[in-house]
């Protein structure tokens, strides 16, 4: 199939995959329709998400190379479309916490959307091709928020109307999963020798290879590429800042609906345009970010630090405050100020490292963010059992942290700068 026929049919999954109106009113149809409280949800359902995206991301980085990308999107495909038919059908605490499980092996097997693209186009359509198959997942995310809104607001339809329409989505998503063409292990295997350069004669090398010399040469890339990644200090110092703030991201992420439950129902009744606004939002500032001329490498910690200081005071806001406008604000700004400074680090880590190692990165990074997660989660829900807004001072406790490491790290930076300068005045 061509290239550019295979990436519509990639980036058309993408959007139809995203399309999940029912997510902005989640928690409001589990605690006022199931009548599930909102201490059973926080303890016993939500964190299952956590665990079960830890669990299940190694198996998927590993097996998305191994098992050539196409059966791991058909498995996301089809988690997704069994967290719907559990939303339509299930009414029962396990049945949400089924439905958590299927979510986090939704989410972990994306690794395989991005990855599937790069088999499938040229070296030199990568950056077009990122640009593309992220824009789909937005453009999803945006209708189906959007569509959420005007349905919910306007009383046109009500919570299980949202579930019916993400499952028919999710059907389709199915569909078009099981329809993308197989890639084929030697495209794969040549792919691979195309992106480390090799100066052979790849035909050759192609046709005389087999499935085993694929897979040998996926692991011993992976052994090499881990060796590269992290015997480079600035990169280590940018992972340990993705871990940390996507640890708390992901938290924030999964319990702000707790949050704005605590607030009579007919408030929360803007959850899907506030959650359309996010990548509204975040995409100019996102394009401006990336024409600053400014030294990252120089001012990020700084700026990470700041980041986090004011992340930790709009957390602790919304933990005081009994106005759902506020709390709306208040998590809009969050998220901005979050993928603001994740593309910083993107940008950093571009100077210092080969594109071809992001996945690998991002991978790992994600893996100790959960696992971060999963230790968070065990202390302040499943062991102190806070209520939801002594959550969130905790987390804007742990937000002040992250900050003073950075400021700390800055500190010694400018220390050492400034006791070279003036070795060498005085020399």
């Amino acid at each position: 199939m061509d290239q550019w026929k295979v990436l519509f049919l990639i980036c058309l999954y993408g959007a139809v995959k995203e399309f999940r109106p029912t997510e902005p009113y989640m928690y409001e149809y589990q605690h006022n329709v199931l009548n599930m409280s909102e201490h059973t949800l926080n303890s016993k359902v939500y964190p299952i998400w956590t665990y079960s995206y830890l669990v299940a991301l190694i198996p998927s980085f590993l097996l998305t190379d191994v098992l050539l990308y196409k059966p791991i999107l058909i498995i996301e495909a089809l988690s997704y479309f069994s967290c719907w038919c559990i939303f339509v059908f299930g009414r029962s605490v396990w049945s949400m916490q089924l439905l958590e499980m299927f979510y986090g092996w939704a989410t972990a097997t994306e690794i395989a959307y991005f990855s599937y693209i790069y088999v499938m186009v040229p070296r030199s359509e990568y950056k077009s091709a990122t640009a593309f198959t992220r824009a789909a997942l937005l453009v999803g995310r945006f209708l189906s928020y959007a569509l959420a809104q005007l349905l919910i607001g306007l009383s046109w339809a009500d919570y299980m109307t949202l579930n019916i329409i993400s499952l028919v989505t999710m059907t389709l998503a199915v569909l078009l999963a099981a329809v993308l063409p197989m890639v084929k292990w030697r495209k794969a295997y040549q792919k691979k020798l195309e992106d480390n350069n090799s100066q052979n004669d790849l035909e050759s090398l192609v046709n005389d290879a087999s499935y085993k010399d694929y897979l040998k040469l996926f692991f011993m890339e992976l052994h090499q590429n881990l060796y590269a990644i992290y015997r480079n200090p600035l990169i280590l110092k940018w992972s340990v800042w993705s871990a940390l703030s996507s640890c708390i991201f992901y938290q924030i992420v999964n319990y702000t609906q707790t949050l704005w439950g605590t607030l009579p129902e007919e408030q929360n009744k803007y959850n899907g345009i506030t959650e359309a606004l996010v990548p509204l939002m975040g995409i100019p500032a996102d394009l401006i970010t990336r024409q600053l001329n400014v030294n990252w490498n120089k001012w990020g910690d700084v700026f990470l630090a700041i980041g986090s200081i004011i992340q930790a005071g709009l957390l602790f806001w919304m933990s005081q405050s009994h106005q759902i406008v506020i709390m709306y604000i208040c998590y809009i700004i969050y998220r901005v100020i979050y993928q603001l400074s994740t593309t910083i680090a993107q940008s950093t880590l571009a100077l210092s490292l080969d594109s071809r190692l992001f996945g690998l990165l991002f991978g790992i990074n994600t893996f100790v963010a959960l696992a971060l997660q999963s230790i968070l989660t065990a202390i302040v829900i499943d062991a102190e059992k806070l209520e939801i807004r002594a959550q969130y001072v905790v987390y804007s406790a742990y937000h002040l942290a992250v900050a003073v490491l950075f400021f700390v790290i800055f500190s010694i930076w400018a220390t050492r700068k400034l006791i070279k300068s003036r070795s060498q005045t005085d020399a």
